[in-house]
């Protein structure tokens, strides 16, 4: 995201990391999930992002919402609260989707109906195919 000029600025001046290789580093560097959101959501990067970033346990599952200095918002899976899951498309998940492109209604009412019980690969997969509803 950004202007192409601000994304030269921060990679060149700045030299901030570029998006993906952020992502290589810290999948080599990382030993948890921990660490791993905390060097995806601190360290200055090119360009806005979202990082969704999953661990081991039940827990682990974060929308990082990047900005090039740091960390926009993290949105951490909370299922003791029933948020068992998240849906992120291009759209801040505190603003509403604009009415031509509301992916994320959808996916919600879907995964909802679904229940985390009943999830399985061939479940998800239809909720991602209903109505392109996460492409």
């Amino acid at each position: 995201g950004g202007r192409w000029w601000e994304n030269a600025i921060a990679a060149f001046l700045n030299r901030n990391y570029p998006v993906s290789w952020l992502v290589r580093d810290t999948l080599s560097r990382a030993e948890d999930f921990q660490s791993a959101v905390l060097r995806l959501a601190g360290i200055p990067i090119v360009a806005e992002v979202y990082y969704i970033v999953g661990g081991v346990s039940p827990k682990e599952g974060m929308v990082i919402t990047r900005n090039r200095r740091g960390p926009a918002d993290l949105w951490p899976l909370d299922p003791l609260s029933g948020a068992w899951f998240r849906v992120e498309t291009n759209y801040d998940h505190w603003t509403t989707p604009p009415p031509f492109d509301d992916r994320r209604t959808p996916a919600i009412k879907a995964l909802n109906a679904t229940g985390q019980q009943h999830i399985n690969f061939d479940t998800l997969f239809k909720v991602f195919l209903l109505n392109s509803a996460l492409w």
